[in-house]
């Protein structure tokens, strides 16, 4: 997926990439598991997020990706 196809979401430190068995990616935003201002799956690209934080989990470079498959 392309950088400018994701948004900010591709280095926030709350996101998440969940890929399914057929290879679609999606990003997951952490902050709406307790606060209801946030989408759980936003859409994309995500441009201006009050809640983005720099960083990838489980990175602390801020560089790296984590992922599930669902």
């Amino acid at each position: 997926m392309r950088d400018d196809a994701v948004g900010l979401c591709l280095t926030c430190r709350w996101a998440r990439t969940i890929t399914n068995r057929r290879g679609s990616t999606f990003f997951r935003c952490g902050r709406a598991d307790t606060d209801p201002r946030f989408a759980r799956y936003p859409a994309l690209p995500m441009l201006t997020c009050i809640g983005y934080e720099e960083g990838r989990p489980g990175d602390p470079t801020g560089s790296g990706e984590k992922g599930e498959v669902v």
